[in-house]
């Protein structure tokens, strides 16, 4: 069983197999950092415009909650991470429980829309990838509807020259992520070719952050697009590409 522990993760030993693969290395852990400095701005931003105000956020796929280890220590928030993955949401909920502005939900998003209502940020991290399309359409759906102050996700660049790029670089450090893919996928994908890629699912393969950003586009004002490592990267050689939505005035 999983011990409560304070807000700050445990050392190595104590890491999920989740964590583990996002430190990997020093450079697959920084990559893994960028969406983190981006939520920091946005968040910086929204407690400047009210600093008196209590942020109230919903983490759409939080894991075990990293967002909450982030923001807490920073801003004036009350959190609800909702995920369902029952290991993942169960040490989440071991490690932050003890704090009253925590709260963790197991289960569908699908069945948990309500929770957008009155929220003033919706992040969904390194998540909507791993949830069937059509479902995505449908959060997507639900977050315009609530008007949220700020909608952020990120999600991987699995098109274009950069997957040859993450996938022979996977081999060569002996990361993994290339076996979710035959060579010749990464070969069509590269190409844009992805009629010749395995359509997508739950994972990382054949999925088109274009496909994302179009449906986000349909129902909210996309107001910034970042690309990762470095927003001087075009988006072609982006790691992973990050939107950022705001609500109009």
């Amino acid at each position: 069983m999983v011990q409560p522990t304070s807000s700050t993760p445990p050392g190595n030993e104590g890491l999920t197999c989740y964590e583990k693969k996002q430190a990997f290395n020093p450079l697959v852990s920084y990559l893994h950092t960028t969406r983190y400095k981006h939520l920091i701005r946005l968040f910086t931003k929204l407690a400047a415009q009210a600093p008196s105000r209590t942020l109230r956020v919903v983490d759409i796929g939080c894991a075990h909650a990293k967002a909450f280890q982030v923001l807490n220590s920073r801003f004036n928030i009350t959190y609800i991470g909702i995920d369902q993955d029952e290991a993942l949401s169960g040490i989440a909920r071991a490690r932050y429980s003890a704090h009253p502005n925590f709260k963790i939900i197991t289960g569908s998003i699908a069945d948990h829309y309500g929770e957008f209502q009155n929220t003033d940020v919706i992040l969904a991290l390194e998540t909507l990838e791993h949830i069937p399309e059509n479902l995505v359409v449908r959060i997507i759906e639900q977050v315009a509807l609530a008007r949220p102050a700020a909608f952020m996700c990120s999600v991987p660049n699995e098109v274009g020259p950069v997957i040859l790029v993450k996938n022979i670089g996977s081999l060569l450090t002996g990361y993994m992520r290339h076996k979710e893919y035959t060579w010749a996928e990464t070969l069509h994908a590269a190409l844009f070719n992805l009629d010749k890629v395995e359509t997508h699912g739950t994972g990382h393969k054949g999925f088109d952050w274009r496909w994302l950003a179009q449906t986000i586009r349909h129902n909210m004002r996309i107001s910034q697009i970042h690309t990762n490592p470095f927003d001087w990267l075009p988006k072609t050689f982006s790691l992973s590409i990050i939107f950022i939505c705001l609500r109009k005035p």
